[in-house]
């Protein structure tokens, strides 16, 4: 049997003289994978002789990074997850019952009670603004599949329409279920792999899309921070008033961590020694400090990843039409998601006499993009709690009578969040049958 080697560590960034890209090269340390994988056969044979049959454990050696998984551990990990679960369900929980009693129960002169029955008949003069939220939701998942199919026509020839779709469907479901949006790469590269794009042009569709629709929110909050700070759109005085100042820190807070990445990965593909070398100072002060628990695989996963990233987007951005259209369907993509917090106002009824329409949809929208990056680095599933608490502030302020404040949060929140974890479940769900029906009747696709 040969031995096989596990490489880890990186010593330095070059640059290929033939294609000017940064690579890594420099290997710290080697290991046996053979040798390490007969000592975790030997060692797990040693323990079962000293184990009953209920508490065997799955023994391996951390060599290579291989876990050594101890059922006590795993119940502290089991035990910690739901902790943190509940935890979770019941910040939610308190968040929407506070903004319910708020909205329904707390006196608020400024506001006009009116009855249900009311309520209704003032929804019946603008029940159309909810056609346009959900098209705006629409126009949203449009827009990405748009912008994967033009990557994926500009490094394939094919468009390749319908693969592109149901990606960002995908990207979108898995996005929104896991903490910080950080879920939904792996899925969309491994569908993309299964039907029909495959090799290095699947790991990095994802990548490319994500960096412009990255780039656009950045632009745009920057954009909403310096026009609502000069009132540049003369937003009402109301909203001025009662939007905490806090909430243009936290903005600035969530686009430095939304424009680090992309800015790393700009400054790679045109300066990749100071590139690496920022990534090494800023993760040797993390480890210093405790943050970060191992920096030197750490520094590892950084670089590879900013630097697969820059090559991924340097080959890209030699097609200027392609990158011209990514770049306007990121922003289109960013718009139509705020947009959707603006109609659910006009239909809950905000009106702002001294503006027309257009200005409105301009004012609402950039306190959406400060809103959103405020809440962009909250570690929780779709910002769950923060967005609702958040959010709920711009429809209180917005919405002029009481007790529908609170309805337009939650619709707001059904259409700008949930639909998306709605719709991905249904396709991820109709998908999964019908591959195992095609694995039961010996075909690779059923749509083919």
């Amino acid at each position: 049997m040969g031995k096989t080697k596990k490489k880890i560590g990186i010593q330095k960034i070059e640059v290929d003289s033939k294609t000017s890209e940064p690579k890594i090269v420099g290997i710290e340390e080697e290991y046996d994978l053979n040798a390490a994988a007969e000592e975790a056969i030997k060692q797990t044979e040693a323990e079962k002789n000293n184990q009953s049959s209920i508490g065997k454990q799955l023994v391996m050696t951390r060599i290579l990074g291989i876990q050594k998984y101890d059922n006590g551990v795993d119940k502290r990990q089991k035990f910690f997850k739901r902790i943190v679960s509940i935890v979770f369900i019941l910040f939610v929980v308190g968040v929407l019952a506070f903004t319910f009693y708020k909205d329904f129960f707390s006196s608020d002169d400024k506001k006009t009670a009116v009855s249900f029955v009311g309520a209704l008949d003032k929804l019946a003069g603008t029940w159309y603004y909810f056609l346009f939220a959900v098209a705006a939701l629409v126009l949203a998942i449009l827009f990405k599949g748009l912008k994967l199919s033009v990557i994926c026509k500009s490094q394939t020839g094919k468009w390749h329409f319908k693969t592109c779709f149901e990606t960002g469907i995908i990207g979108h479901y898995y996005n929104n279920v896991t903490p910080l949006a950080v879920g939904g790469q792996p899925f969309e590269i491994y569908h993309l792999s299964k039907h029909g794009v495959h090799g290095g042009v699947a790991a990095s569709m994802p990548i490319i899309a994500f960096f412009f629709s990255q780039f656009a929110f950045v632009a745009l909050g920057i954009t909403a921070l310096v026009f609502f700070n000069g009132n540049v759109l003369g937003v009402e005085e109301e909203f001025i008033t009662q939007f905490p100042e806090v909430f243009n820190v936290l903005a600035v807070i969530g686009l430095f961590g939304c424009f680090f990445m992309p800015a790393l990965v700009v400054l790679f593909s045109l300066l990749p020694r100071i590139g690496a070398t920022m990534v090494k100072w800023f993760i040797s002060i993390g480890g210093k400090l405790k943050i970060i628990k191992d920096p030197k695989k750490t520094e590892y996963k950084t670089l590879k990843t900013v630097v697969h990233n820059s090559v991924c987007i340097k080959r890209f951005a030699k097609d200027p039409v392609a990158l011209f259209t990514t770049v306007l369907l990121g922003f289109a993509e960013n718009l139509a998601q705020c947009s959707i917090a603006f109609f659910t106002l006009k239909l809950f009824g905000y009106n702002n006499p001294d503006a027309g329409v257009f200005l409105e949809w301009l004012q609402i929208m950039q306190l959406s993009f400060i809103l959103y990056a405020g809440i962009s680095f909250i570690p929780t599933p779709g910002n769950s709690g923060a967005a609702d608490l958040s959010f709920y502030l711009l429809f209180s302020v917005g919405v002029p009578f009481m007790g529908l404040a609170f309805s337009a949060m939650v619709l707001w929140r059904i259409l700008s969040f949930y639909s998306y974890i709605i719709i991905g479940f249904v396709f991820t769900t109709v998908t999964h049958k019908k591959d195992r029906l095609a694995k039961f009747l010996g075909i690779d696709d059923l749509d083919e």
